[in-house]
């Protein structure tokens, strides 16, 4: 149902994104009458506000329309535009300059507001670092006893280079106005562009719209965590459905329940285990073991788990595939699944 106050919002939403999220949730839900679609674009919208400098989409009269965020407005009206937007606290606006189809500015600004804007997906950056490929731009977090609290991999010329950053002591308050401010006055974030430097990450972390979590955590989804090659066995998770009690909208821009893919599991497990190639062709393994993780299993058996979704391991039978395995060129699995939607009328 339609939310009435922002007190109503799931609690692990920011406190300055709730508005947000409950403007974004009725409206969807006004639309579809569709709870779990309402629900991913809620939180699809408040994990990707557009930032400056992030190129955007958005829906128009002639189609999808491209450009660069120049300006974010929370206090005013977009200055420099045809047609009056304003933003808010509540609901920021962008000024952007229009791109044109081969990406190339054009110098026309228009305004919009922010959660009607589709943020354009590159494709993760990789280069490899010490004999082994890294993921590029993506800050991490560093094993406890570290000097320093994260990591993060970049290109400084021709080369790939880690830089370390933050004290494993401090604790990020980015969420208090206050300390935020005094942090990046402190460290003059608005010149830290050097993407090769501790200052620049370190600024990056005290933004006021990402949160520490989003920016270090990484889709593990499907990625082959361990090999065991002598029973030709491959362990990972299947589905991931909550990171550190933020609930994750998959790639379908989907939210899973609990309790939906506990009966997934269960139902796959009972009647189908087998697995194809590029969910193709004859079986060439088969999932001898699985486990989901949900917090009222692990509570039960005494776990403790950042996450919660579907642990399994597959068993490859065939030679061919094992193969490609152990080479390398099949580095993840995917568990196929159909969903039927539906309208209920009270």
């Amino acid at each position: 149902m339609p939310y009435s106050s922002v007190s109503d919002v799931p609690p692990n939403v920011p406190e300055s994104k709730r508005n947000q999220f409950k403007e974004v949730f009725n409206s969807v839900y006004s639309d579809t009458k569709d709870e779990g679609r309402a629900m991913a674009a809620a939180y699809s919208a408040i994990k990707k506000a557009a930032k400056v400098g992030d190129r955007v989409s958005w829906n128009s009269s002639g189609g999808t329309a491209r450009g660069i965020v120049r300006q974010i407005v929370r206090d005013g009206n977009v200055p420099d535009i045809p047609v009056k937007v304003t933003g808010s606290e509540e609901e920021p606006a962008a000024r952007i300059e229009i791109v044109d189809d081969e990406g190339k500015p054009t110098g026309e600004m228009v305004g919009h507001k922010l959660s009607t804007l589709s943020k354009s997906q590159d494709e993760v950056e990789k280069a490899e670092y010490d004999g082994r490929e890294v993921e590029l731009n993506k800050p991490f977090r560093l094993p406890s006893g570290s000097s320093k609290k994260f990591g993060v991999y970049v290109k400084d010329g021709d080369k790939t280079k880690k830089v370390t950053f933050g004290s494993p002591d401090m604790e990020i308050r980015r969420d208090d106005p206050d300390a935020r401010r005094n942090f990046r006055a402190r460290h003059n974030c608005d010149t830290a562009t050097d993407k090769t430097s501790a200052r620049y990450w370190s600024c990056r972390m005290w933004e006021e719209d990402v949160s520490v979590s989003e920016m270090t955590k990484s889709d593990i989804t499907g990625q082959i965590l361990k090999v065991d090659e002598e029973q030709r066995i491959i362990y990972g998770w299947a589905s991931v459905i909550t990171e550190k009690g933020e609930t994750v909208v998959d790639r379908q821009g989907d939210v899973i329940e609990a309790e939906t893919l506990v009966k997934a599991v269960n139902d796959f497990m009972e009647h189908v285990r087998v697995g194809k190639t590029m969910h193709e062709g004859e079986a060439t393994g088969q999932v001898i073991h699985s486990l989901p993780i949900t917090k009222e299993i692990c509570d039960a058996l005494g776990i403790q788990c950042d996450r919660e979704g579907w642990v399994v391991a597959y068993k490859v039978y065939d030679d061919e595939v094992w193969k490609r395995v152990k080479s390398g060129e099949l580095r993840a699995f995917s568990i196929g699944g159909r969903a039927v939607k539906e309208d209920y009328i009270a």
